[in-house]
């Protein structure tokens, strides 16, 4: 039995692509990991988007001062920086190793 591959047809988007090109100054790179992935395989509608960056959150906020992209640092602690892009709202999370966790709060 073979299944249908699911359509990442919005990666395509020029926002989404911008906030890649821009993730990948630097020497960077972005991914998109998250509900927006899982939400895609399941056939599912994408509420939110998420972005794992190999830049700390220190970086990203400079790329986007430089491009004038608004940032809100909500989870500073954890590596995460919302980044205001319209039409759509990013959560970008810096790759990290938990050194502790109790599964929903970690120590990184």
């Amino acid at each position: 039995m073979t299944l249908p591959l699911p359509s990442f047809q919005w990666l395509s988007e020029p926002a989404h692509q911008a906030i890649l090109t821009l993730l990948a100054q630097r020497g960077g790179e972005g991914r998109f990991v998250g509900s927006a992935v899982r939400n895609t395989l399941l056939g599912e509608p994408i509420h939110d988007y998420d972005i794992a960056t190999t830049h700390l959150p220190e970086g990203v906020e400079q790329l986007c001062a430089a491009a004038n992209i608004k940032t809100v640092p909500t989870g500073r602690q954890y590596g995460t920086l919302t980044v205001l892009y319209p039409p759509h709202i990013y959560e970008v999370t810096s790759l990290r190793r938990d050194i502790r966790t109790d599964g929903r709060h970690a120590q990184v």
